[in-house]
């Protein structure tokens, strides 16, 4: 028997999932960070989130150590044939035994879990954003993922810092008046005053600031005219990311579909709808899809492609109920 591995790899934890060659999921594991591998620590960090999600999840299957036919890595701020890549692939080498190692940004997997492997474009708004696509021709073009201070407009980060700063403002008096002030405090745990200071001296984190996200949704959900307008315009920086992907690379004439991948679309129709409505006006091929596998999963199909195994559709259905049934905690083998 074959096996592959996916991991998906970042800010707020890794996950891999191993699976067959037919497409059953036998074993799903996960640990801390890996992300900023050159950073003081990183290649430590990095090894020790590989090897506990990949412990984890043979140990979850009733297998032990292996070498697997293909692994495939999604990491964030890593892209293919860069320093960051080239260090990160040395780690995993040294954790784990695979035929064919693949390293690329969590974006690629991302792409390949919501539209199955299929030509498409992810928009990701996660801690930060990103959007990814490859045509039919299998071009490939990314936008975005620059990171907190030059980028990730549209994010949960962006949400949660144009939350505080809004509320902040009215606070002061020299802003609209708006709900977030007073919902804001209990959401992050601590005074409105007190969050910049904390953020400034590392109390709190950036995954911190996204949760905050979700405090802003359910108030524009709520029409509090300020939450309302920063989703609205968080929407807008994701659809200029779509755009900017589907105007790089070749479609045939019809829709190209668009999967939204992240926690900032859980809110749902709240931020969809808005989305919806500015691809309409940007890139009118656009349509949005629901993703269909889990980021994780994205990397087994990548990695099962890398070795030529041919995705059939009864490989995507056994893929599909296995992982559901990993994740309820159903073990492998039931």
């Amino acid at each position: 028997m074959e096996y592959f591995l996916g991991l998906d790899g970042g800010a707020s934890g890794t996950t891999c999932a191993v699976a067959t060659s037919d497409g059953a999921v036998v074993g799903i594991g996960h640990s801390g960070p890996s992300n900023h591998i050159l950073a003081p620590g990183g290649r430590d960090r990095a090894r020790g989130a590989v090897t506990g999600a990949v412990g984890q999840a043979l140990a979850a299957a009733g297998l032990g150590p292996m070498t697997f036919r293909a692994a495939q890595f999604g990491m964030t701020g890593i892209t293919r044939g860069t320093e960051q890549a080239r260090v990160f692939g040395e780690v995993v080498k040294d954790a784990l035994g695979a035929a064919i190692v693949l390293v690329e940004n969590d974006a690629v997997i991302a792409w390949s879990a919501a539209l199955a492997g299929r030509p498409g474009v992810i928009v990701i708004a996660g801690t930060g954003s990103v959007a990814f696509g490859e045509d039919p021709g299998g071009r490939q073009a990314r936008t975005g993922g620059w990171g907190y201070i030059f980028g990730d407009e549209g994010s949960g980060f962006a949400l949660g810092c144009g939350a505080v700063r809004a509320a902040l403002h009215a606070r002061d008096g020299t802003g609209r008046s708006t709900i977030l002030t007073a919902r804001l405090p209990e959401a992050v745990g601590m005074p409105l005053a007190d969050v910049p200071m904390a953020f400034y001296e590392g109390r709190i984190d950036r995954s911190r600031i996204a949760t905050l996200a979700r405090a802003v949704t359910r108030a524009a959900a709520e029409d509090d005219e300020v939450a309302r307008e920063l989703v609205e315009e968080g929407a807008a920086a994701l659809a200029r990311l779509v755009a900017a992907v589907i105007a790089q690379l070749q479609w045939p004439e019809g829709p190209v579909p668009v999967g939204p991948v992240g926690g900032v679309f859980e809110a749902g129709p709240t931020v969809l709808r808005p989305l919806g409505r500015a691809l309409a006006r940007l890139a009118p091929s656009a349509v949005l899809v629901p993703p269909q596998f889990a980021p994780a999963v994205g990397g087994v199909l990548l990695a099962m492609r890398a070795a030529g195994v041919e995705l059939r559709p009864q490989i995507l259905a056994l893929l599909s109920a296995t992982w559901q049934m990993r994740v309820a905690g159903v073990p492998a083998g039931v």
